[in-house]
């Protein structure tokens, strides 16, 4: 899975500040391994730290509670909005098929239809003044 150009730029400047500010070269038990979410000593954090971080981080800044793995369904929605095929999708959220993705984000799909359909209105603008026509009445 890629890494957009601007996460790459960020990350190579964490890294950075990470081992000038913590001499993380130091602290490190194993050489091998630069993790982003470490704790004092370099060492991966437990797996649930992340979690109660961000748990903190919404009380402290008064935003409504979500879990952390809606974070996920957030970066799927905000994909399928700006046009990402499902293929590509699926593939970075790690669904063993397309078939998957389309089962959960289907609703979102269909509404980022609708707005290509109205889009399409604007490359043709001379339907964009043009109302339905009604249905005939047969008078028996």
């Amino acid at each position: 899975m890629s890494l957009s150009d601007a996460v790459c730029a960020q990350l190579g400047e964490y890294y950075t500040f990470a081992l000038q500010k913590w001499s993380l070269l130091e602290q490190t038990r194993n050489q091998n391994h630069f993790f982003v979410f470490f704790n004092q000593y370099g060492q991966a954090f437990y797996p649930e730290s992340p979690y109660l971080w961000f748990r903190n981080f919404l009380k402290k800044h008064q935003l409504r509670y979500i879990k952390f793995h809606d974070l996920r369904h957030t970066s799927a929605t905000l994909l399928i909005n700006q046009g990402v095929h499902a293929k590509i999708i699926s593939e970075r959220l790690g669904h063993a098929s397309i078939t998957r993705t389309m089962n959960i984000y289907g609703h979102v799909l269909s509404k980022a239809d609708k707005e290509a359909a109205n889009k399409f209105d604007l490359a043709l603008p001379f339907l964009a003044g043009i109302k339905p026509k009604e249905p005939e009445r047969y008078s028996e």
